[in-house]
């Protein structure tokens, strides 16, 4: 009966300790970004990337909103990272995501993020703000590369 009993024990212990490392959710990456003061988006633009630094927080925001934890359940979302998106807090990277968007040269119609805290991988769908925020970035930097190679 005590081998049961510890056995039962044991399984009920690996269970909880994997249940909680799968469901890390919008608090745990909350705490992960707290003291993210610096964002930096590259583009990897057919071999020339192209990088902007967002040091504003209420633009950072916007960044560490698509960090939670979620994971799209049926696997519909596909990502053929376009981008990068690296967030910083005392010039340490936190965190390292990939992004893909249509504007930025993206095969799949609908705009993602993937990331990974090993051994999980997350990805869902880009807010409205964020795939906003990328492809105006993506529109500048690409037309000053542009610009510069022109002259």
């Amino acid at each position: 009966m005590k081998n049961v009993s510890l056995g039962l024990a044991l399984l009920t212990l690996f269970s909880c300790g994997s249940i909680s490392q799968k469901n890390k959710g919008k608090k745990f990456f909350a705490e992960l970004l707290q003291d993210v003061d610096k964002v930096q988006l590259k583009f990897f633009n057919h071999g020339d990337t192209l990088s902007e630094t967002i040091t504003d927080q209420s633009e950072i925001n916007i960044y560490k909103e698509l960090i939670n934890g979620k994971r799209d359940p049926k696997q519909k979302i596909k990502c053929d990272s376009t981008g990068q998106i690296l967030f910083f807090s005392k010039n340490d990277i936190i965190l390292n995501a990939f992004f893909s968007s249509r504007a930025s040269g993206s095969k799949y119609d609908k705009a993602c993020v993937t990331y990974s805290l090993e051994p999980d991988n997350y990805g869902s769908a880009l807010t409205v703000r964020s795939g906003q925020d990328i492809d105006d970035y993506y529109y500048k930097l690409r037309s000053t590369a542009i610009r510069m190679a022109q002259q």
